[in-house]
């Protein structure tokens, strides 16, 4: 276990049904040329359910103890759970997107599992489909936020990505295009 620090504690003690504590954010993409949209996210999907190991804190949920809070790994992440699979209703303007996504907002992250979701989205007009991530704001902060959404891209556009956002090995890639070798 590992003790949350006291601004993260904060957001989980302050949080209510009226004044939810987490964060949310929607990218858009474009297909890649000739590519079927519901094979595509299909296939996206199954490559982010396919993580197995984990940066922290995506790999661990929350538990009280006797002196404050702690994260604790979990050692049998439900990724079917963490990563979902939406279609939009036609025909598929930002209005329908932006309707979802405040629907999905608008739900308490489970706190007996890591305190994230996300969120692939199909059926946007001119070939585009969103990823829409919710994630507790005692895991993360916007700077994270911004690190975590630019190790979901590639700078090379037909260089393929083969790990997920939450995983450690994207951590590490991302860490070394940032700081070099010299960050351990």
């Amino acid at each position: 276990m590992r003790r949350i620090d006291l601004t993260s504690a904060g957001f989980l003690l302050l949080e209510k049904r009226e004044t939810p504590m987490h964060v949310g954010g929607i990218n858009l993409f474009t297909l890649p040329d000739g590519a079927s949209e519901h094979e595509f996210l299909g296939d996206l999907r199954e490559l982010l359910r396919g993580t197995t190991a984990f940066r922290k804190p995506f790999g661990e949920y929350v538990v009280t103890g006797k002196t404050g809070l702690y994260w604790e790994k979990d050692e049998h992440i439900d990724l079917d759970y963490h990563v979902r699979h939406s279609a939009l209703p036609a025909p598929g303007r930002y209005r329908e997107l932006f309707a979802l996504a405040s629907r999905l907002h608008t739900t308490l992250l489970d706190r007996t599992r890591p305190l994230w979701e996300l969120h692939l989205i199909e059926g946007l007009q001119n070939r585009q489909f969103a990823v829409y991530n919710k994630i507790h704001h005692a895991a993360i902060d916007g700077v994270g936020a911004m690190h975590l959404t630019r190790s979901m891209c590639s700078e090379v556009p037909d260089e393929r990505i083969d790990y997920g956002p939450f995983s450690l090995e994207a951590y590490e890639i991302y860490k070394e295009m940032r700081f070099g070798s010299r960050q351990k």
